[in-house]
């Protein structure tokens, strides 16, 4: 797609080189799929490329869900993003698909992946390697055909 004609699509406005630069990219990456990690300063457009990216992708007619993984509290981010069981704990009265399960074939951008709890990160982590998941209180191994797109503002590395 012509650069110009992206930036129309998506709103967007400014011709830095890094922004131009970043734009490429994402479009490089859109036809495969790879997870992408998007680092940033807050309200540079992070959600903005992951719609992009998802958008130009062979996954463009599944769904995109957008979760914000710090403003999910601690002891409930496993069972939004993975589901949970019935009698899981406290107040689970039914069993619950979590957002790996309802965005199947699709994209899910996990923004502030930085505030995400290390317990959670782990499972993160075997979804990544495997695309496997186990719900909240259960023992049964599912899998699922997901994209990740992950994004932060912390610098990671420090």
């Amino acid at each position: 797609m012509e650069l110009q004609a992206l930036k129309n699509r998506f709103g967007i406005i400014g011709n830095a080189p890094a922004l131009n630069y970043a734009l490429s990219v994402a479009e490089r990456v859109a036809s495969t799929d790879l997870t992408v990690f998007i680092s940033g300063e807050s309200g540079v457009g992070k959600e903005v490329f992951s719609q992009i990216i998802h958008a130009l992708s062979n996954r463009k007619h599944n769904p995109l869900i957008a979760v914000n993984c710090g403003a999910i509290p601690e002891g409930t981010i496993d069972s939004e993003l993975f589901g949970h069981e019935k009698g899981a704990f406290t107040g689970a009265t039914d069993k619950r698909k979590g957002y790996f399960e309802t965005v199947e074939g699709g994209t899910i951008f996990l923004d502030e992946i930085g505030e995400m709890p290390i317990g959670t990160q782990a499972r993160l982590l075997r979804l990544l390697q495997n695309g496997e998941f186990i719900k909240v209180g259960s023992s049964v191994v599912q899998k699922t055909n997901v994209r990740v797109i992950a994004a932060t503002n912390v610098d990671l590395p420090d």
